[in-house]
């Protein structure tokens, strides 16, 4: 599976241009601050810095890396501004997506019982 293509560009950046989408300005404005102020400790080393006015105002115009982040931040910084249900489906695909970025997969037995785990959780 190509995970830019079917994930990051397909489910991640159409579940974030929603979220987007059903926050009013207020919540819009507390989103960027939310995300201005992330502690990126355990995330890439290489992301500097979020730039929450750029993920809130340019939602429909991100790149695949923006995309990767959004996936790992997302719940945390959309707790309380969207509905239950999707919040939970954010959750799962944050828990989804180590799984699918292995660049190898040491034991293939191991691997498909996490993934089997995971895909039938009840979040």
């Amino acid at each position: 599976m190509e995970i830019l293509h079917v994930i990051l560009l397909g489910v991640v950046k159409y579940f974030w241009r929603d979220a987007i989408n059903r926050l009013s300005k207020e919540q819009a404005e507390l989103l960027k601050i939310r995300i201005n102020s992330l502690d990126l400790t355990g995330l890439d080393p290489t992301i500097g810095s979020l730039n929450g006015n750029t993920f809130v105002q340019y939602a429909g115009s991100l790149v695949g890396r923006d995309f990767r982040v959004i996936a790992q931040i997302a719940v945390f910084v959309l707790y309380d501004l969207l509905p239950p249900k999707i919040l939970k489906a954010w959750a799962a695909l944050a828990t989804l997506m180590p799984l699918v970025w292995m660049p190898k997969i040491n034991n293939k037995t191991d691997y498909l019982v996490s993934l089997y785990y995971l895909l039938n959780i009840s979040y």
